[in-house]
């Protein structure tokens, strides 16, 4: 009976307990532990006293939406006892009854269930009739005492469903939504999608709930509601805004052919076409396939187009730039964005500062993108959500790595990869593990960017020419040439531009390292060639790879003055200059590739420094303590004699090295050893 009983509730043991304790009740079987002669606890229950029955399932009731633990405060035991039909003496012995017989317990501030099944199981034994009586009169006590604040009306809200007429139900449910339409997106969407079920006319209000959960960053609830919406509602305002919340959330699963679907589909019955044209241009541009007209409309109606439109239009015009490599049509498309985010409600102003920051960081920019993500950070903490479709933790990531911050991305994408891939966002979670194998490329980590390259990003032009470009530098990192170019071939073939400007800069390298430099001359001047309207990114690569295809310090020197604010570039630059200028310069950029951890750049910059005759800068980053453990590391000692020497225990010296192999970028003991012993900590 017992094996049944876990069954039964799915491996409850409070089940069981309470099933063993029932039969030593009953005298069905004895027991040695006094306690346990007290029996079940909803036995006590449901064969006590009527009072203290009443007064549990009214508890048990109100529980469901506040905490009862205060029920022993001025005035609170008087509306429970109204609400069970008790005098307060009376209530007050039942509430003595229930505590003495450990259905309810003391928590040290108040009272709660002895178990949360109790109250569960105390509501559903009441009637339906019962029930609906109950949940009536505590929404009619809350509404006397007052509906001030979003969480007394979510709480009234919830008793009005349970225990109201049809019509009152739906009214409070749609009050409920709009009190957390701004702070509380995916409660607001609970909340429109209870109302349709009891509405006749469901169109408007599955709108509603599809346009929260985007805000939810919910894409996939959001297509369920959106085009359940657009088979109901009739042409207008209401059903296009509908129709561009089903596009955006199908192209944020990466589901392209359904974006494109929907919008040919509803196109024509848009009362005003400008942000869904735009979304078109988008689609297109990261799919490579033949432009048409959109982009152009788009443009031509942003500025008359109606209010709530632009902020899409102008985002979505600034992405389909920016995949085009058209720097001056980007920061247009963003300016436009953030003057109209301005009049926007906090909600919209929210994701236009997001999405703006997001478009700057993806171009190479850094001060203007903290900027806008500290403005959105300030909305965020009013509103209490952000990060609409994974944007922020996107932005976040690229901003990390921009400004040196690896291990602070990589953490941050660690973290945040999962809930994206849980939520179904699977393009900007692509772009984001993007960012993570660009951060671990660069640090040599090849076995860790392989694991995430062999994950298949979303079928677009865009997002599979980026995989060839990585790729192509893990091949190259792993000494694979051959595989290494037909990457960066398979790259080059889908005509991103986007896409194009990195593969080029992979081609460079690529002829530099295989000694071939004269052979990277065309795919330089490539590159400098489109980079003329290209992304501040694009602009120091190309200046970067003229330099190292011409032996141009002028080029280095452009790219070291562009470079600022952005170690990596920095270094690179630095590294060029060291190379063609001033060999004093490779100690600097030795010094930058080793406090991010970038071994292979490290490693290559210590070969031109020893060819040069420069001995590499002590490292400042060390502590004197970390310094003493390395210099015994040198002399050959095992953690327990260094242990010995210090007077450290084994754990602190395991410590100080992981410290040193954090700050150096160094890997092992041998490696420590070495860079001692040549002068290099």
């Amino acid at each position: 009976m017992l094996d049944r009983v876990l069954a039964e509730s799915q491996g409850n043991p409070w089940f069981v307990q309470e099933a063993v304790l029932a039969l030593v009740q009953g005298g069905a079987v004895r027991s040695p532990d006094p306690g346990a002669r007290r029996g079940a606890i909803l036995s006590r229950i449901f064969q006590r006293d009527k009072a203290g029955r009443d007064l549990a399932r009214v508890l048990a009731t109100l529980g469901r939406t506040r905490d009862t633990t205060a029920i022993d405060t001025p005035g609170t035991l008087e509306e429970v006892a109204e609400l069970a039909g008790l005098d307060k003496r009376a209530a007050e012995r039942a509430l003595v009854a229930l505590v003495r017989d450990e259905v309810l317990v003391d928590t040290g501030d108040g009272y709660a269930f002895a178990h949360p099944l109790v109250a569960e199981a105390l509501h559903t034994d009441l009637n339906a009739g019962e029930r609906r009586r109950l949940h009536a009169r505590i929404a009619a006590m809350l509404q006397r005492q007052g509906l001030s604040g979003a969480r007394r009306v979510l709480e009234w809200a919830t008793h009005m469903a349970e225990g109201g007429s049809p019509d009152e139900a739906r009214t409070a449910m749609l009050r409920a939504a709009e009190v957390t339409r701004w702070t509380a997106p995916l409660s607001a969407a609970h909340w429109y999608g209870r109302a349709a079920e009891i509405t006749e006319h469901k169109g408007e209000l599955m709108a509603l709930q599809a346009l929260s959960y985007w805000k939810g960053s919910r894409p996939a609830l959001a297509l369920n509601s959106a085009q359940r919406a657009l088979a109901l509602l009739p042409p207008g305002r209401r059903h296009t805004r509908t129709s561009y919340v089903a596009v955006g959330a199908a192209h944020a699963m990466g589901w392209y052919d359904v974006a494109l679907a929907i919008l040919a589909r509803q196109l024509p019955r848009a009362d005003d076409p400008t942000a869904m044209l735009a979304q078109r241009a988008l689609l297109l541009g990261e799919l490579r396939r033949p432009p048409d007209d959109a982009a152009r409309l788009a443009w031509a109606g942003l500025p008359s187009c109606p209010p709530e439109d632009r902020v899409i239009t102008a985002g979505a015009l600034a992405m389909w730039a920016l995949v085009e490599g058209d720097w001056p049509q980007t920061e247009r498309a963003v300016s436009f964005l953030l003057t109209f985010a301005a009049a926007m409600p906090p909600g919209a102003r929210l994701a236009a500062l997001e999405s703006a920051a997001h478009v700057l960081a993806t171009g190479g920019e850094l001060t203007r993108p903290l900027k806008l993500l500290e403005e959105a950070e300030n909305i965020h903490r009013g509103l209490g959500w952000h990060d609409i479709a994974g944007q922020n933790a996107r932005t976040t990531a690229v901003v990390r790595r921009l400004s040196g911050e690896w291990e602070k991305a990589l953490a941050d994408i660690r973290v945040s990869a999962g809930p994206l891939t849980e939520a179904g966002l699977l393009e900007n979670h692509a772009l984001l593990r993007n960012v993570e194998a660009d951060i671990l490329l660069d640090q040599g980590r090849y076995d860790e960017a392989r694991a995430i390259l062999a994950d298949p990003p979303p079928a677009s032009a865009t997002q599979t020419g980026l995989r060839h470009m990585y790729n192509a530098r893990l091949f190259l990192g792993t000494g694979d040439r051959a595989a290494s170019w037909r990457s960066i071939e398979l790259a080059k073939a889908t005509g991103v531009p986007e896409v194009l400007h990195r593969v080029l800069a992979v081609e460079v390298i690529w002829h530099a390292i295989t000694g071939e430099t004269v052979g990277a001359r065309p795919a330089a001047e490539r590159l400098d060639e489109s980079a003329r309207n290209g992304t501040p990114r694009t602009k120091v690569a190309a200046d970067l790879a003229m330099a190292w295809a011409f032996g141009d310090a002028d080029r280095a020197h452009a790219a070291l003055d562009k470079a600022r604010g952005l170690p990596y570039e920095e270094a690179r630059a630095r590294l060029m200059l060291g190379l063609y200028a001033d060999p004093a310069q490779l100690a600097k950029a030795h010094t930058i590739f080793t406090s991010l951890g970038a071994v292979p750049w490290r490693d290559r910059t210590l070969q031109h420094m020893r060819e040069a005759g420069i001995a590499p800068a002590p490292s400042a980053t060390l502590t004197p303590a970390e310094r003493r453990v390395i210099e015994l590391v040198a002399e050959g000692r095992s953690n327990p004699q260094i242990a010995d020497e210090l007077h450290y225990s084994r754990k602190t010296v395991e410590v100080y090295l992981s410290r040193v192999y954090a700050k150096t970028g160094l890997r092992s003991r041998l490696e420590v050893a070495l860079a001692v012993e040549r002068g290099e900590l």
